[in-house]
């Protein structure tokens, strides 16, 4: 966990509104779900062993209880306890979270996310609205060399069962060790394959489908190919046909390729499902997500279809740091009111009242320094404006507005100091 400076805040701030006027243009409603859940909303999907990934621990009242480790539980647990909400169900969220991940580059404990969700849509055109927000973010702060990666969970699954790989927990493994297909070696993937008793035939099928990936149109004629015994797996194609048409009506097939090896390591998905990733820098995914339409009804209260996207806001700020992106943030202050004598002092706090007013950030001074001290504050600060208050400034209501980038100043009155700023700008 880190402390997050005022340069790194400013920055965050930024990006939040960019992807805030993302999530407005497709209609998502802003909310955020408790930082708190119980623990077995926590364990519905994932069970048990999610402790030894999340911070949980028991409450004065010896209830069990844990930090959301993500936006997508709680959101789904906020839903299904609403009945009287008109469906489809389009919310967004900007939050932190806390897992007990090993830190690495790009991963912390406590880390932010944007998130979106659409409940009450079994349509892949959801799918394609939600993968289309995330793409719109990213070029929405500037960053254009991205892929989005897309496969369906259950088309893989289906694969895997006519291997003999049936549900239960050898096939979650399997699916576990797939993900980590860009995140270790082959030789790695091959023993831990190994390990959970998967025979060699079987992971060199398994490796050739993964491998699977191109455009929509050709990944689908590839799949043609395939006999698929589970009618499972023709209605995970189906979808994927209908994902490419809603994605080439948004004009999103170019930066979009189907690739087996997607599968998504949380166990709720259960259907299409995709990464997107800067193609520019090794930070993993910068957004991810998929349908997980078996969620809600785990909850009892409202069985219904969900499909949504996330993304980490420090994997995202790495991309945009190197890619110099961020644009020039502006100084807190805009204009320091620096005083001589100590009698001006009331009077540097009624001007910067005015100018507060009128929405021109404004500081004065707290400590009572000298002239010469207050200037190499601002100085150090970069504020852009600084007006000096004293006897004869008081007396003739006229001051000089200093533009300490080029050291020219402007004079005017002091009821016109506000409309002179905001002329300069």
């Amino acid at each position: 966990m880190k402390d997050i400076n005022s340069d790194e805040m400013t920055r965050r701030l930024w990006l939040y509104d960019n992807i805030r006027e993302i999530v407005a243009r497709y209609g998502f409603q802003l909310v955020e779900p408790s930082t708190i859940e119980n623990l077995e909303t926590l364990e519905a999907k994932s069970g048990p062993a999610i402790r030894n990934e999340i911070y949980w621990f028991k409450d004065k009242s010896e209830r069990d209880l844990g930090l959301r480790f993500d936006l997508t539980v709680g959101l789904t647990r906020m839903v299904t306890s609403r009945t009287d909400l008109p469906e489809p169900i389009k919310y967004a969220s900007i939050g932190g979270n806390w897992r007990y991940d090993e830190p690495q580059f790009g991963r912390y404990r406590y880390f932010t996310q944007w998130d979106v969700e659409i409940f009450g849509s079994a349509s892949p055109a959801a799918d394609a609205e939600v993968i289309c927000v995330g793409a719109d973010i990213m070029q929405n702060i500037g960053l254009k060399n991205f892929k989005i990666r897309i496969s369906n969970r259950r088309l893989t699954e289906a694969y895997l069962n006519q291997l003999g790989l049936t549900s239960g927990e050898k096939l979650d493994q399997t699916l576990r060790i797939i993900d980590k297909i860009r995140k270790v070696t082959p030789d790695e993937l091959m023993k831990e394959f190994l390990a959970i008793g998967i025979e060699p035939a079987n992971i060199e099928k398994i490796l050739a489908f993964i491998s699977i990936n191109g455009s929509p149109v050709d990944v689908l004629q590839k799949l043609a190919e395939f006999e698929f015994q589970e009618e499972k797996a023709k209605i995970a194609i189906g979808e994927l046909k209908l994902l490419a048409d809603s994605l080439e009506a948004y004009g999103r097939t170019e930066i979009c390729t189907y690739d087996l090896s997607i599968v998504r390591g949380i166990g709720y998905y259960d259907g299409i499902v995709f990464e997107g990733y800067d193609e520019a820098e090794e930070v993993g995914a910068v957004f991810g997500g998929g349908r997980y339409d078996g969620l809600c009804k785990i909850f009892g209260k409202r069985d219904i279809p969900a499909t949504g996207v996330a993304g980490g806001v420090e994997r995202l700020m790495i991309s945009l740091e190197k890619a110099n992106l961020f644009p020039r943030m502006k100084p807190a202050a805009k204009v320091f009111i620096a005083t001589i004598q100590p009698d001006a002092n009331l009077e540097a706090a009624k001007l910067a009242k005015q100018l507060r007013e009128r929405n021109i950030p404004t500081q004065i001074d707290l400590k009572e320094r000298s002239l010469s001290k207050q200037l190499a504050y601002v100085n150090a600060s970069s504020i852009p404006y600084m007006i000096v208050l004293g006897r004869r400034e008081l007396e003739s209501r006229v001051v000089k507005i200093k533009k300490m980038s080029t050291r020219e100043e402007i004079e005017t009155t002091l009821d016109e100091v506000g409309s002179r700023i905001e002329q300069l700008e």
